[in-house]
């Protein structure tokens, strides 16, 4: 899925991740308007459904890519363009901005 013209964000906020009847705590590291990327101590399935909730904020879609690392899990989660993110309605914790990409689609 390419993100054209996505303005990402480097943060720091722990939020609730709900993948089928599961729900546990991950660290939410970077958002964009349609995905964000996750740190979790819990494997997930490339693929799974998941939901985000934090501060009234929620955001569905799906896991893009889960990269096994020392510490745990990091995903890549692409949100449904029924609940992007907005800044005006969720600001993460520490949010710091880090870079303005364009991708085409290949």
């Amino acid at each position: 899925m390419p993100f054209l013209n996505s303005t990402r964000y480097l943060c720091s906020q722990l939020v609730k991740l709900r993948i089928g009847a599961k729900e546990f705590m991950v660290n939410l590291e970077e958002i964009w308007s349609n995905g964000a990327e996750l740190e979790s101590e819990q494997a997930v399935e490339t693929g799974a459904r998941a939901e985000i909730r934090c501060e009234g904020a929620f955001f569905a879609g799906r896991i893009a890519e889960v990269e096994e690392h020392e510490f745990g899990w990091r995903l890549t989660m692409e949100f449904s363009p029924m609940t992007p993110w907005r800044p005006e309605e969720f600001r993460p914790a520490h949010l710091v901005v880090v870079e303005t990409e364009t991708t085409e689609s290949p």
